[in-house]
């Protein structure tokens, strides 16, 4: 299953990039269902997996904006393909998770928009970085009386359960709303990336700048390796080549419960990190672009994750998204490229992928840097699509 690929993807991020461990489960599927405000449905490997938004709690649908809720929930991902980072079983036996729409945590997304509590339930289950972003968007969409907030007193969720008797009947929030205030789709999503989210509230916990920064700034996080010379990587039963610094390694490891093996490279130059890896694997209808931008979100978590748990106070908290996406598709392979320049480490990557008889190839190269200088280039403008080599027979 294509999970398995991006499993396998931050496994590499995470093991042959950064040396730390992936915690969570994680599932990838279409949105054919939005039950409630917090719980969706996913048709993930040919069955519906439900799936509750961990760390979220919207109004109950008998309660004032269920419906509200819902619908908005349902305009960010009804129908969309969606990773789901789950960690175990809610109290109604779906799975508990964080949902990721590209770069988009839509827990957090509904909170902002004032659609849903922050659910102090899960505080364990999610981690400090997490806690604090839900927990600055729920004050976020308090004070600035977005989606539910325009109510002088909204009943969290919990309580409305706890009430033994309900003294008024239950109306949508929005048709309480002067008309020239309601919308047919409740109110404009603001769908964009998590990052965004959180630069939005970061008045509300001030960090230290993000430009202006230099390499003295991440001692500690990142180290400088010693320049060498470079050399071209081209595996003979692959369809592409790369320019990487010649002390890099090239690790196997096995695919799980498969015979196969995924190949990675790695290696250092001045204050840069360069990657590839290069995987096949079945896939299950998955379009091209949704396996590459979810292949590079796993990889830029799981350098964040090594970023954040390196870092110290003085440091910025690791923010990044997909962005400045160009379409170099070429020689058959559906191919993009993003410039990460907002991302506190930039970065910059390619991503070429193709099936061919239900197999997903896959190449993903990826550049991580402190001073941007003239390798960075040398080696994202030199990965790319060659005609695999041919081996000629042994004379007679």
């Amino acid at each position: 299953m294509i999970m398995k690929i991006f499993t396998v993807i931050l496994a590499l991020a995470v093991s042959g990039f950064f040396s730390t461990e992936v915690q969570a489960s994680s599932l990838f599927g279409r949105v054919i269902e939005v039950n409630s405000g917090d719980v969706i449905t996913v048709f993930n490997l040919n069955r519906p997996v439900r799936v509750k938004l961990l760390g979220v709690d919207a109004p109950e649908m008998d309660q004032a904006f269920g419906d509200v809720a819902r619908k908005h929930l349902s305009d960010l991902v009804y129908d969309k393909p969606v990773l789901v980072e789950y960690s175990g079983i809610s109290a109604d036996g779906s799975l508990a998770g964080r949902v990721l729409l590209n770069s988009t945590d839509i827990g957090a997304q509904m909170i902002r928009d004032g659609a849903a509590w922050f659910d102090p339930s899960n505080l364990s289950r999610l981690s400090q970085a997490d806690r604090e972003v839900y927990q600055q968007c729920e004050q976020a969409a308090r004070s600035e009386r977005r989606g539910l907030w325009q109510a002088e007193n909204p009943t969290a969720p919990w309580e409305f359960g706890k009430a033994a008797v309900r003294s008024t009947p239950v109306a949508s929030l929005s048709a309480s709303l002067p008309a020239n205030e309601v919308r047919t789709n409740g109110y404009v999503p603001e769908l964009n990336s998590l990052s965004v989210i959180a630069s939005r509230i970061a008045q509300a916990s001030p960090q230290p700048a993000r430009r202006n920064l230099n390499s003295s700034d991440f001692r500690g996080v990142l180290a400088p390796a010693e320049r060498g010379n470079w050399r071209l990587l081209r595996p003979a039963s692959e369809n592409f080549s790369v320019l990487v610094p010649e002390d890099g390694e090239v690790t196997k490891i096995p695919m799980e419960a498969s015979d196969r093996l995924i190949s990675s490279y790695r290696g250092r130059d001045g204050w840069s990190t360069f990657g590839v890896a290069w995987l096949a694997g079945p896939t299950y209808g998955e379009t091209d672009n949704d396996a590459i931008k979810y292949s590079l979100s796993s990889l830029l978590r799981g350098f964040g994750n090594k970023y954040e748990a390196n870092k110290d106070a003085a440091q910025p908290n690791f923010s990044c998204e997909l962005e400045n996406e160009k379409d170099i598709s070429t020689g058959g392979y559906t191919a993009l490229e993003f410039d990460l320049k907002s991302c506190t480490i930039p970065a910059k990557a390619r991503v070429f992928t193709r099936v061919v008889n239900d197999e997903r190839q896959m190449y993903l190269g990826a550049v991580f840097y402190l001073e941007e200088d003239t390798n960075v280039a040398r080696f994202i403008n030199s990965f790319t699509i060659t005609p695999r080599q041919k081996t000629k027979p042994p004379r007679r």
